[in-house]
């Protein structure tokens, strides 16, 4: 549960970073930079500490999928930005690619389990076989 909670950090601290961009270009430039950096570091070392037990394809398909999402509802909440038909779609194909990355994850994992379970071949039975007899 502590690497999920790392990568969820993760993806609020980039979603907070990439709101800041809109201040870099904006008003204060050299806070809104500053800010970026600082939040977009911090956000990498939750994802490094995310992936020390999270898959790395899963961690960053979550922190860049999830974070789009949410820097996508930022920008229409926060900077009136419009959603069209498409960028809707975008982000239904977006929530749908995670979803099939977790399951196909989580079904490889349980196929090697029961592959390390049962023994594939003779080669792997002869050691016992040797020790029995």
């Amino acid at each position: 549960m502590y690497y999920w909670f790392m990568l969820f950090l993760a993806i609020i601290t980039e979603v907070a970073s990439t709101s800041f961009m809109k201040m870099a270009s904006g008003s204060s430039p050299v806070m809104g930079y500053t800010l970026m950096a600082i939040l977009i570091s911090i956000s990498y070392f939750f994802l490094s500490q995310a992936v020390r037990n999270i898959p790395l394809a899963i961690a960053y398909t979550m922190w860049e999928g999830l974070g789009l999402l949410l820097i996508s509802l930022m920008s229409w909440y926060f900077f009136d930005e419009t959603f069209s038909t498409n960028k809707l779609i975008a982000m239904a194909s977006l929530m749908t690619g995670m979803v099939l990355m977790n399951l196909g994850e989580k079904l490889s994992e349980k196929q090697e389990q029961e592959n390390k379970a049962q023994p594939t071949t003779e080669k792997e039975l002869q050691p016992c076989q040797t020790i029995c007899n």
